[in-house]
């Protein structure tokens, strides 16, 4: 089979789509597979990690405003279809998956054109711009969300979840995370963790923290982002407390299992991987995220139970200390949002996704070689 994977530029759209690529070479040896994205990107990182074919097209998000940029926008939306056409037409995919981001779009729309079957994947509690406006030609629409807000054939949808890598469904135990980490197992642990990019107000925040931790109290392990690091590293170095410091985590599945809290973002991989692992969690969610569906990810997992949501404006130093503190401290509520959070995983995603997609190829080519 051959399949051309389109989406990117977010940890919370390459996150899945890793996830399906683990489970499709699982199960088909004979899988071609080509990833179709933009330079300089996440995706192209990933690619490049895990040796797997990548092709690039131009795009670039659609302004929201009239003006100059909109021109410029379009013409290099017209070049992105051209050099789709181009991947498309020699790649030959019996499919093309996408899973989010502005790339998504020309691939999506050569795709349809050409008579290739096309699966849209959603993350978020919201449809994406991508995906909506390639909905309503697209062969499967696969949901994480029953509740999916949007413009959508409701009879080509289905509701799978958010796939997860294999790493976060079987993560180390807690004895051993703590050892990847350096932390005494006795103590509590507290992940923080503002994407792959890092957060400013966490940052802010941590950096208060780490100016008033006590010696042999809770445990951090904290993740920056590249710009953030010296700053961290800093207030981490003068602390009382202990606080490990990383501009970026590659071993997320043990950080996770280390803590007994995570303090993070709200993008839709990061929900699905913290349900995956059971992890109670503050969810700060990013306020300038499209259609705001950050925080109708973290609404999602505070409904359950599983999540207390902390707004980014709100989210202070002394805040965000108060609410870690009393969180540690009751440890039947911790055990009631470890259940619910366990409630949102959907550990079988990516085996759902792959079933969608071969039923959908080798259904068509059996259609294709029936006697009329």
């Amino acid at each position: 089979m051959r399949v051309m994977i389109t989406g990117g530029g977010t940890g919370g759209h390459t996150s899945p789509a890793v996830a399906l690529i683990e489970e499709l070479q699982a199960r088909d040896p004979q899988l071609a597979i080509q990833w179709v994205g933009c330079r300089g990107a996440i995706e192209e990182r990933i690619c490049r990690a895990l040796a797997i074919p990548f092709r690039a097209v131009p795009a670039e998000g659609w302004p929201r405003r009239w003006g100059i940029r909109r021109v410029y926008t379009g013409v290099k939306l017209a070049l992105g279809i051209v050099r789709a056409w181009v991947h498309v037409r020699r790649f030959q995919p019996d499919v093309v998956v996408g899973v989010g981001g502005y790339v998504t779009v020309p691939v999506g729309l050569v795709a349809q054109g050409m008579g290739v079957p096309t699966v849209l994947h959603e993350q978020n509690k919201r449809l994406g711009m991508a995906n909506r406006l390639l909905a309503k030609r697209a062969d499967r629409i696969l949901l994480s969300y029953a509740d999916t807000i949007g413009d959508y054939p409701r009879e080509r949808a289905t509701v799978v979840g958010n796939p997860v890598r294999a790493g976060f469904l079987d993560p180390p135990d807690r004895i051993e995370a703590c050892r990847r980490f350096d932390l005494d197992r006795s103590r509590k642990v507290v992940l923080v963790c503002g994407g792959s990019q890092g957060a400013v107000t966490l940052n802010d925040a941590m950096v208060h923290i780490a100016g008033i931790a006590p010696p042999g109290g809770v445990q951090f392990i904290w993740m920056t982002g590249k710009t953030d690091a010296p700053r961290a590293m800093a207030a981490a170095a003068s602390s009382a407390g202990t606080a490990r410091v990383f501009s970026f985590i590659d071993d997320m599945p043990g950080a996770c299992a280390a803590a007994d809290l995570v303090v993070g973002r709200a993008g839709a991989s990061s929900t699905a991987e913290l349900a995956a692992m059971g992890k109670p969690c503050i969810l700060v969610p990013f306020p300038h995220a499209t259609d705001n569906h950050q925080e109708q990810n973290a609404r999602a997992f505070e409904s359950a139970g599983a999540a207390v949501v902390l707004l980014d404006a709100e989210c202070s130093g002394e805040r965000l200390d108060l609410l870690v503190r009393e969180l540690l401290a009751d440890g039947e509520r911790l055990g009631r949002m470890q259940a619910a959070a366990k409630s949102l995983a959907a550990p079988g995603a990516a085996d759902a996704m792959v079933e969608t997609i071969f039923g959908l190829v080798f259904g068509a080519r059996k259609g294709e070689g029936d006697a009329p």
